[in-house]
């Protein structure tokens, strides 16, 4: 049975089949038509919908991509659509779209409506007046996730800034009409389906004790993180699991902890969730996961799951591979823990056996005279796939390089270590020379293919000239010592 308030209203389904998306229930059982389903990958926003959870008497507004989160995601939370923010008056994102005209077509813009009106609401659960104008970079970082082909977007943009200038809208108080609840995570949990089908059952577990007892009835079964990249199975392959274990409810895997100069993060913790706490730690790595897919993919993709899926371009493997990261896993067969860099075993294969998951990555803080490069190369700026993912880490001492770890994505079949690159480093001074005659040994450490995001060639110079780059930062004195706080 899944229970959760749509636009207001509460509503309980308990013949929801597990497979089932957020998209399609929505549109075809709730007559939703205005969320509409554009690329069904998570790529166009379209089909964006607001969200709210309750936490420890807070709300948190967030948007996601209907088409590819399951309805699971939905259950025990708040979702609105454009049809719901919009009472006995248009809320200000949809005013403001229509004096700005910010939409032609229109298919694109019910999603943009979403992404600017959680824009508003967050700025107002944060205090913020609403008569100041966003920023371009909170503009930008919240339309991220969204593709119109007609307007341009400077007449979208436009709507962002005067969104203020309207009557104020708070959704909080459409969540407050509807009677509140925040709900007991044990409350009725028992080892029994959430959803279940003639062909699929869908499991939500609360607790890591309850996870592994499930994990130990179906090794098998299929975890699900944030979905982000599974969830295309689903859309785009029409595949159905038998067995689905929904993760994003386990307590303690969402946890950030500090210790003794070392970082914890939860394998859930969302992009999201880790982006203010890295901004104070590790700054490069919070702007990495500022250009990890959209605002709507970072608020359900998890780091736990990234590293999982094995991805040779998935960007977060090589950066903290460069940070000599472990991984604590956790299952069947107990707690262990294990180097990243013997993690990956080919293709999409990892040392994970059936009935473990990922529980928390850990790594050592950057010191004093650490210098870490994280550079991602695509297309585009946003929402876009690696051609080359580079992440460098050196520590220096009276102008020599000490040590060094580079690591690479989109580069061989699994993300990688360059360690010839990284033995002509080692030792060595802090100059262009250096850098040029370490990067002259990168073919020795891979042998890139060529694909329709870069050509083999291409990858072997880009990160060839990265590594100059990072000499040139260092040597003009434009980089910092990166040294945890």
């Amino acid at each position: 049975m899944i229970r959760f308030n749509l636009n207001g209203e509460w509503i309980e389904d308990g013949n929801i089949d597990p497979m089932c998306t957020i998209l399609n229930y929505l549109r075809t059982q709730m007559a939703q038509t205005d969320v509409k389903e554009g690329c069904a990958a998570g790529d166009c926003g379209a089909c964006t919908v607001m969200l709210a959870s309750l936490d420890n008497g807070q709300l948190s507004f967030y948007t996601v991509n209907a088409c590819i989160a399951l309805m699971a995601h939905l259950h025990n939370r708040y979702i609105f659509t454009a049809q719901g923010i919009a009472q006995q008056s248009l809320h200000p994102a949809q005013q403001a779209m229509i004096d700005f005209h910010g939409s032609q077509c229109g298919f694109c813009t019910p999603g943009i409506v979403m992404s600017l009106a959680t824009l508003y609401q967050q700025r107002l659960q944060q205090g913020i007046d609403l008569n100041i104008v966003p920023s371009d970079h909170d503009i930008h970082a919240a339309l991220s996730g969204n593709l119109c082909r007609c307007t341009g977007y400077q007449p979208i943009v436009s709507a962002a800034r005067h969104m203020g200038d309207y009557p104020k809208r708070d959704c909080a108080e459409q969540v407050q009409a509807a009677a509140v609840v925040e709900f007991d995570p044990n409350a009725g949990v028992s080892r029994e389906p959430l959803q279940q089908s003639a062909s699929s059952q869908l499991f939500m577990p609360q607790t890591e004790a309850e996870l592994i007892a499930l994990l130990q009835q179906y090794p098998t079964a299929q975890l699900w993180a944030g979905g982000t990249d599974l969830g295309l199975a689903i859309t785009q392959q029409f595949k159905t699991m038998a067995c689905v274990i929904v993760l994003g409810r386990v307590q303690g895997l969402s946890s950030i902890e500090i210790q003794n100069k070392q970082m914890s993060l939860g394998a859930l913790c969302s992009y999201s969730d880790v982006e203010q706490e890295l901004t104070t730690r590790v700054p490069s790595l919070a702007e990495l996961v500022q250009r990890i897919g959209s605002r709507q993919i970072r608020n359900l993709g998890t780091l736990g799951g990234n590293i999982a899926n094995a991805s040779p371009i998935g960007d977060m493997p090589p950066a903290f591979l460069a940070l000599g990261a472990e991984v604590e896993i956790n299952g069947i067969y107990g707690l262990h823990t294990i180097a990243l860099e013997q993690f990956f075993t080919g293709y999409k294969q990892t040392q994970l056996r059936a009935g473990e998951y990922i529980s928390r990555i850990i790594f050592n803080l950057p010191q004093e005279n650490d210098h870490i490069f994280l550079w991602k190369i695509s297309k585009r700026h946003d929402d876009d796939i690696s051609a080359v993912m580079f992440a460098l880490k050196l520590s220096i001492e009276n102008e020599t390089i000490i040590a060094a770890k580079l690591a690479l994505g989109g580069m061989a079949a699994t993300p990688i270590r360059a360690y010839h690159v990284e033995s002509g480093l080692i030792g060595q001074p802090v100059n262009l020379a250096t850098f040029k005659q370490a990067g002259s040994l990168l073919e020795q450490d891979c042998s890139p293919m060529s694909d329709v995001r870069a050509s083999a060639s291409y990858r072997l110079q880009v990160g060839k000239n990265l590594l100059l780059r990072a000499a040139l930062e260092l040597t003009r004195g434009t980089v910092q010592a990166e040294v945890a706080s």
